[in-house]
């Protein structure tokens, strides 16, 4: 598990994102909204379904950087020519006092069922500290849960299919924002895999949940 630092400037997702919401994200609040979501009804609320109505409708300059970040950052830090990479990110609003995700889990474990070749990436576009950042186990059982803090020039990369994490109460005043996704390497990608996504149902296929990218050859 690391902590790697980016260009967020050439990255900007946060500019395209607070544009979206024409608000700073960290003053973004769901006070008053529902509340204590489990798995699979976490990303139900207002903001949720403004970010994935945009997504749903083309959002060509969104999909060009998410696609750019995964082939000229994410894609080099592996050896495989092939990438398989989630269609498109996840997006978490961590807001004072509340949680992002009320469940503390693995990706595989029994509810969420993802591939034991996925590698997670959590990329923040505000800054994750104390208890507004995701807090993970270093091991699998462990239980040794340490705080992803993070600023917007970095990104977390992990191996959170198999490590619990989690989030707590956020006591900070600044809703923490972050966009998180997998990837496979390809020699790690099992077409047979047959699983489904909580929330949509979608296999954990090219075409469904992923889509693939090839190495350029020089």
């Amino acid at each position: 598990m690391k902590i790697i630092n980016f260009d967020s400037e050439k990255y900007n997702f946060k500019k395209l994102i607070s544009d979206l919401y024409d608000s700073p994200l960290e003053k973004l609040s769901k006070a008053g909204q529902e509340q204590d979501l489990g798995l699979g009804k976490d990303t139900h609320s207002s903001f949720h379904k403004t970010f994935y109505k945009k997504i749903d409708s083309g959002w060509p300059e969104f999909e060009k950087l998410y696609k750019a970040f995964v082939k000229e950052v994410i894609h080099p830090m592996f050896e495989d020519d092939i990438m398989i990479y989630q269609k498109l990110p996840n997006i978490r609003f961590h807001c004072p006092y509340e949680k992002a995700v009320y469940v503390w889990h693995s990706d595989g474990n029994k509810d969420l069922r993802h591939p034991p070749g996925e590698v997670n990436i959590i990329l923040p576009l505000t800054e994750c500290k104390e208890s507004n950042t995701i807090w993970v186990e270093s091991i699998p059982g462990l239980g040794d849960y340490q705080p992803l803090v993070m600023n917007q020039d970095q990104f977390f990369i992990g191996y959170l299919n198999s490590c619990r994490h989690g989030n707590k109460v956020n006591e900070t005043p600044e809703t923490r924002v972050s966009l998180d996704f997998r990837v496979v390497p390809g020699h790690a990608y099992d077409d047979s895999y047959p699983g489904r996504t909580a929330t949509t149902k979608q296999e954990f296929k090219i075409g469904q949940y992923y889509n693939k990218m090839q190495r350029d050859i020089v």
